[in-house]
């Protein structure tokens, strides 16, 4: 089986759920595009990334994630994508709100999936990490296989998701069994974490909420760290 065949396999429509018969043309008839090679699976729906984060992609990686998280949970940005990455090892993983694909530089994988609606971003990872796919894709509607992720992980992402459950439950569904997730969340733990749901214009939520929703999804061996305003969280699917 050559290559698409076998990236044919692991992708599904995100319309319908249904295979891929040539590249990116599904069984119901649905076509997508590679635009600057980003598969595009959001090409008639009017989805934006935030203002802000679009304004400043060019200096993202290289200055705002570092100092920012540096600033706000004491810890060092990338100490802990270093710290996490043996947790993300696998044969397929899929970074979801994948910005720029940072995490990629600590993680062994033979199919690594950037996820992410920003073009801006996914060109930058595209530059970069020439051995990541870029898809642009809504979180909501994963265009994967069921089960074909060896592990994911969500990054300074799933708070700024208007439909946390969604996005959570997909992340469920691709998982393959024993599959691990890793997240880092903006909590309710301090006077930082609320300012900066204020400045974001977001619901903030405890780690016991969302303690509580992935237990509820189906996740196991639920585990966390504060880390200043933000939460660490690893957990596996059974």
């Amino acid at each position: 089986m050559g290559e698409m065949e076998s990236m044919l396999d692991i992708f599904r429509c995100p319309i319908d759920g249904s295979r891929f018969v040539s590249k990116w043309k599904c069984e119901k008839g649905h076509e997508f595009k590679e635009i600057d090679g980003i598969i595009n699976f959001l090409q008639n729906q009017d989805v934006e990334g935030d203002k802000l984060l679009e304004t400043i992609a060019p200096i993202y990686e290289p200055l705002w994630a570092p100092l920012g998280f540096l600033l706000t949970s004491h810890v060092s940005y990338s100490g802990v994508l270093r710290n996490i990455s043996n947790y993300l090892n696998g044969n397929v993983v899929v970074d979801v709100g994948t910005g720029t694909g940072k995490v990629f530089d600590y993680i062994n994988c033979e199919v690594c999936i950037g996820m992410d609606i920003s073009f801006k971003f996914l060109k930058i990872l595209s530059k970069k990490r020439n051995k990541v796919i870029p898809v642009r894709a809504d979180a909501r509607s994963i265009p994967l296989q069921s089960e074909v992720a060896d592990a994911v992980s969500a990054l300074l992402v799933i708070h700024m998701l208007p439909s946390k459950l969604s996005a959570l439950k997909e992340i469920f569904r691709i998982l393959k069994h024993k599959g691990r997730f890793v997240s880092i969340i903006l909590t309710n733990n301090n006077s930082i974490s609320r300012l900066l749901a204020k400045w974001w214009k977001i619901e903030l939520y405890s780690t016991d909420y969302y303690t509580k929703l992935y237990r509820e999804i189906g996740f196991e061996e639920i585990d966390y760290k504060k880390m200043g305003a933000w939460t660490l969280f690893t957990c596996a699917k059974p």
